[in-house]
């Protein structure tokens, strides 16, 4: 599957223009985020802001972006899929610097106290699924009827508010390597794609005609330009699943969701993936998910591989790597030319990929930031 429907020439977002080939006067201005200790460090080199405790651990802070001056992407449509009911939250041991707690998803934990700044995951103990019998009670809590799962009418007249003024129309959905995941945790997940396989295409099945029907309820006339996927699925060394276990288990649930986006129009779909996912790119984008993000270069991933092997059905977003912005200078200089083939050839909107490491200097983010503007014509 591919591009089928109809490329929408109304719509003025940038990021559409760019990703569906069309004229447009440049590629968007945007970046990733920052982690809280960055925002800490530039605060203290002089970034003149004036930031609440709380915006400052917060990694995609709307006002650091607009400090910088950067570009918002197109319009979000909301998507309800969170368990409900939520298991209620319980402490079950405290320690001196953490405590063990069950939280809202059934997963129990051990999490660090005062970690506002949010840079240490959680030391995961147990999931609440491991067997048949496990999901057939968490299925429950994601009732495909349930009235929680309906947009409000509110949100109905702001999209198409924003549909008509040709912003593009875009929703997001957890992907279903990552929501299994949540349920199992990798351990567990790893073991049951052989141990329980019918409960994994059950899984799998559920969770897509879950969000499948997010975009099948909508109004008649609402458009969807792009479904995006968070599916954290990959480390330096490759994918956490094959591609033919991928193709398997995890694919039916990407082919039933975004034909139900494309019945809408849609023709992008975004991928946020860390780490090397190479080997299953191709399987992705026989669904039409056919944007990669954040093309993870110090994770190994290769963009000019990707795009010799796909070519420009491939779009790509992302893929500036970080560390030379440590060293500043020329370092800044050899990487933005590293990326330039790859703005030539368009369908690509270069930015970090990733966060901004709290080692890269104030003075050195816009030194790089009035490079990169330079070359994308801003």
């Amino acid at each position: 599957m591919g591009d089928e429907s109809p490329v929408r020439t109304e719509v003025q977002d940038r990021f559409y223009r760019v990703f569906t080939y069309q004229d447009v006067d440049r590629v968007p201005d945007l970046e990733f985020g920052y982690w809280p200790q960055t925002i800490r460090r530039w605060l203290a080199e002089g970034m003149p802001l004036d930031l609440a405790p709380d915006e400052t651990t917060d990694m995609f802070s709307r006002t650091v972006d607009d400090h910088f001056g950067f570009e918002h992407e197109g319009w979000q449509i909301p998507s309800y899929t969170d368990i409900h009911p939520p298991y209620e939250e319980e402490v079950l041991e405290r320690r001196a610097e953490s405590v063990i707690m069950r939280d809202e998803d059934g997963v129990i934990a051990e999490r660090y106290l005062h970690d506002a700044e949010r840079s240490s995951i959680p030391r995961f103990i147990e999931f609440p699924v491991k067997t048949p019998d496990d999901w057939a009670r968490i299925a429950e809590r994601y009732g495909m009827d349930d009235p929680v799962r309906t947009h409000p009418e509110e949100e109905i007249v702001r999209a198409r508010r924003a549909q008509a003024g040709g912003v593009a129309m875009r929703i997001s959905f957890v992907g279903f390597y990552g929501q299994l995941r949540n349920w199992m945790g990798m351990e567990n997940l790893s073991y049951a794609f052989y141990d329980y396989p019918e409960m994994v295409h059950e899984m799998v099945g559920h969770w897509a005609e879950l969000c499948a029907r997010q975009i099948e309820r909508l109004p008649a006339d609402i458009v969807i330009d792009q479904v995006d996927w968070w599916e954290d699925m990959a480390s330096k060394n490759g994918p956490l699943v094959s591609p033919s276990v991928f193709r398997c288990f995890l694919q039916p649930g990407y082919h039933r969701v975004m034909s139900a986006a494309r019945a809408r129009g849609c023709v992008l779909g975004m991928v946020d993936c860390d780490g090397d996912p190479y080997r299953i790119v191709g399987n992705w984008l026989e669904e039409g998910v056919n944007i990669m993000f954040p093309v993870e270069i110090g994770a190994g991933s290769d963009p000019y591989r990707w795009r010799q092997e796909y070519g420009l059905v491939l779009r790509l977003r992302g893929g500036i790597a970080k560390r030379p912005l440590v060293e500043g200078g020329k370092a800044i200089d050899r990487e933005l030319e590293r990326i330039r083939p790859l703005l030539e050839q368009g369908g690509y909107v270069p930015h970090l990929d990733h966060l901004v490491p709290p080692d890269v200097p104030y003075g050195h983010y816009c030194q790089y930031l009035e490079k990169k503007r330079k070359l994308i014509g801003r």
